[in-house]
C-alpha cells in the first residue's frame, strides 16, 4: 500500500481541482491520500504529519512547485517525490496533469525508476542550507560588476569578475545556469557546475567539477556585498571578505522517473524545441 502526499501549488492554482480526483483515484489503488497542511481545511482530506513520511510526495505544478516542497519535506529521507505538470516548462515535472492516472499506474504497479540526484550543502557566517537546483552569487542591486574569488579543495582557482556566478547540481543544470551559458548535464551524472553571468572577459567559462570538490567562494569586491539566491527561494547576503562554502550533501533528492515513456533526452528535445528527423539506415 503506498502513502501519497497531494502538495499543490498557490492557493489560486488551478490545481485545486485535480485534487479530489486525485486522491480518489489513489485510494481506489489501494493507497492512502494526504494533503499538505496548508491545504487541509480546504479538502476533506487528512494532513501529511511532518513526523511520519509518506511514501511519495506528489507535487501538482511545476518545477518550482517541486522545488518548494522537496525544501519543505527535506527530513523525508526516504519519501521519493514526483510532479504532475500545470505549468508550461518543466525538466522535473514533465508528466502533464492531463496524464496522471497513466503514470501513476505505472507506481502501484512497480514500473517506475528512481533517480537519485546529487543535491548541496551550503555555509556561511554559522549558518547552512542546501540547494537541489542552485546556488546563485549575483551583485543585485550593485552597479557595479562583482569579484568572486574560487578555490577548490583549498587550492585558488579564479577570480570572476561578473555580474554573479551560478554553482548548480546536474539538476539545476537546465535552469538559471542554461540561459546564463552552462552545459547541459545529465541529472544522474556526480557532478557540480559552476557558471559565471556575463563574465567580464571571454575566458570566464563554464566549469564541470567532481562532487568531491570543496569549493570556497570569498566576495573580494569592496563596493557592495553580493546576493545569494538558494534554489530561487531562499535568500542572503554575502559581504566583502566573506567566504561561502559549498560540497555536495549527502542527502540525495530521489525523483521517480517513468523511463517506459520519458527519458531526459526526449525531455530536452520537447521542452527545448529542438528540430531534426532521427535517420533509419536502408535494410541490407
Amino acid at each position: 500500500m503506498k502513502t501519497v502526499g497531494i502538495c499543490p501549488g498557490n492557493k489560486t492554482l488551478k490545481s485545486h481541482k485535480y485534487i479530489l480526483p486525485i486522491a480518489e483515484y489513489i485510494i481506489s489503488k489501494g493507497g492512502k491520500a494526504f494533503i499538505d497542511p496548508e491545504f487541509k481545511d480546504q479538502f476533506n482530506l487528512p494532513a501529511i504529519d511532518s513526523s511520519k513520511p509518506v511514501d511519495i510526495l506528489l507535487s501538482l505544478g511545476g518545477d518550482g512547485t517541486l522545488l518548494y516542497y522537496k525544501r519543505k519535506y527535506i527530513h523525508f529521507k526516504d519519501t521519493l517525490f514526483t510532479a504532475a505538470n500545470i505549468g508550461r516548462l518543466g525538466f522535473m515535472a514533465d508528466v502533464q496533469i492531463e496524464e496522471f492516472e497513466t503514470y501513476f499506474d505505472d507506481i502501484f504497479n512497480k514500473e517506475y525508476y528512481v533517480e537519485e540526484r546529487l543535491m548541496l550543502d551550503y555555509s556561511q557566517n554559522n549558518t547552512s542550507n542546501f540547494a537541489v537546483n542552485d546556488i546563485v552569487f549575483h551583485r543585485g542591486s550593485n552597479p557595479s560588476m562583482v569579484e568572486l574569488k574560487v578555490s577548490i579543495n583549498g587550492i585558488y582557482f579564479n577570480t570572476f569578475q561578473a555580474d554573479g556566478l551560478i554553482v548548480s547540481t546536474p539538476t539545476g543544470s537546465t535552469a538559471y545556469t542554461l540561459a546564463a551559458g552552462g552545459p547541459l548535464v545529465h541529472p544522474t551524472l556526480p557532478a557540480i557546475v559552476m557558471t559565471p553571468i556575463c563574465g567580464h572577459t571571454l575566458s570566464s567559462r563554464p566549469f564541470v567539477s567532481h562532487p568531491d570538490s570543496h569549493i570556497e567562494i570569498e566576495l573580494l569586491s569592496n563596493k557592495g556585498h553580493a546576493e545569494v539566491t538558494i534554489d530561487g527561494i531562499d535568500h542572503s547576503l554575502l559581504e566583502t571578505n566573506q567566504i561561502a562554502s559549498i560540497n555536495a550533501s549527502e542527502k540525495k533528492f530521489k525523483l521517480i522517473t517513468y523511463y517506459k515513456k520519458h527519458t531526459f533526452f526526449s525531455t530536452l528535445r520537447d521542452k527545448l524545441h529542438w528540430k531534426g528527423m532521427s535517420i533509419t539506415p536502408p535494410p541490407n
